[in-house]
């Protein structure tokens, strides 16, 4: 078995994000069931570092083009494919489904759907564009073999829009690599950051962009920091809204707000056992990786009701829901940094082990081969 995964992103970028995690995480269990794995992807390859893949093929030499201007090179390139019946095309978002349809009509053909997508390029990209995404999506749910949705909320919404994709839409969380994310020495970790023992620290993971809400963060770390002394932020990622906070706290004098970047993704799981508590505030979400990979370091946390966050923490002691509420938001960090003490979220995330995962979406690719 081959599987193709279509996606506009980099294999040999140091750092990724939420949908590259749960493709490499899925592909290294693949290669461990003697399924080849390739990424149609973006980028230039790097001295040929990436080994989580079998194989890269370019779509474009560049590491960051819209999706739009992906999807359309994706006309020209996946024509090169060398497709058999044992061959499955999996895309990460509906509309990058097209291309394939369009030349490979007897080929397996399977989408992942993180989360109400459709909504979101309605909020971000405006009325036009989101009108185009929606018929994109519409052709792909038509001519789509299999549909995995990330989370339970993703799957009834899509169902009550689009009844007729019912008996092809299956759910599937999103795996968390729990070798790579597990609890570290807290004392250790800080000092090499430059923290020490006695801060308290919030963290963020994720890109800086209008969905993650990450002034909302911002100014309940603001009202967390009138009632708690030695308090810090560490903001963890980039993205089009970075320049803009970093303005923003500038221009407020908010004092312990760390902006660190894209780092690299062996960095992270170090950056989250410096923290206290992590934040989260998206606007929308499907099954966010990031809350896992949190929970498996055992760190608290304070999130928004969004995607499938409830079904995570809501049962965990030392974890809250809050209101999108700056008041009530701050008040919940401020409880787990004066009241921090044993957290065991590691056993919520080793439920959702790469091995388990893997397992459930290779299942469902041999029966649509026929093979069980």
């Amino acid at each position: 078995m081959k599987v193709y995964f279509i996606e506009n992103e980099n294999p040999y970028r140091t750092s990724s994000g939420g949908i590259m995690s749960y493709l490499m995480n899925l592909s290294k269990f693949l290669r461990t069931k003697n399924v080849e794995t390739v990424l149609c992807g973006v980028g230039k390859e790097n001295n040929g570092s990436n080994q989580v893949f079998t194989e890269f093929k370019q779509i474009l030499p560049e590491s960051d083009p819209s999706n739009y201007k992906y999807i359309f090179a994706l006309f020209s390139k996946l024509k090169e494919l060398s497709v058999t019946d044992e061959t499955i095309i999996h895309a990460q978002r509906p509309d990058m489904l097209i291309p394939a349809i369009f030349f490979f009509r007897k080929t397996k053909l399977v989408c992942s759907l993180h989360g109400a997508h459709d909504l979101a390029v309605y909020d971000k990209k405006g009325f036009i564009q989101g009108i185009i995404y929606q018929l994109l999506q519409s052709i792909a749910f038509r001519f789509a073999d299999l549909l995995i949705a990330v989370d339970k909320n993703t799957k009834d919404y899509y169902v009550r829009k689009y009844p007729s994709i019912k008996n092809k839409i299956k759910l599937i969380p999103i795996a968390v690599d729990t070798d790579k994310f597990f609890p570290m020495d807290s004392e250790m970790i800080r000092k090499k950051y430059h923290f020490s023992k006695k801060d308290k620290i919030i963290i963020f993971v994720g890109r800086i962009e209008k969905e993650k809400n990450v002034k909302f963060i911002i100014d309940s770390f603001v009202h967390v920091q009138k009632k708690i002394g030695n308090v810090k932020l560490l903001l963890v990622g980039s993205g089009r809204q970075e320049e803009e906070y970093k303005a923003y706290v500038s221009q407020k004098g908010i004092k312990d707000v760390f902006f660190k970047g894209e780092v690299a993704n062996e960095i992270i799981p170090e950056l989250l056992n410096c923290a206290d508590v992590f934040a989260f505030s998206s606007l929308y979400e499907g099954s966010p990786t990031v809350i896992k990979e949190a929970l498996a370091c055992n760190i608290p946390i304070v999130s928004v009701n969004v995607g499938d966050v409830k079904s995570m923490i809501n049962d965990l002691d030392g974890c809250f829901l809050a209101e999108r509420d700056i008041t009530d938001f701050s008040s919940k960090l401020i409880n787990i940094l004066n009241n921090r003490g044993k957290f065991a979220g590691r056993k919520r995330a080793l439920e959702f082990n790469s091995d388990s995962i893997g397992q459930m979406t290779l299942n469902l690719y041999k029966k649509l081969q026929g093979q069980n």
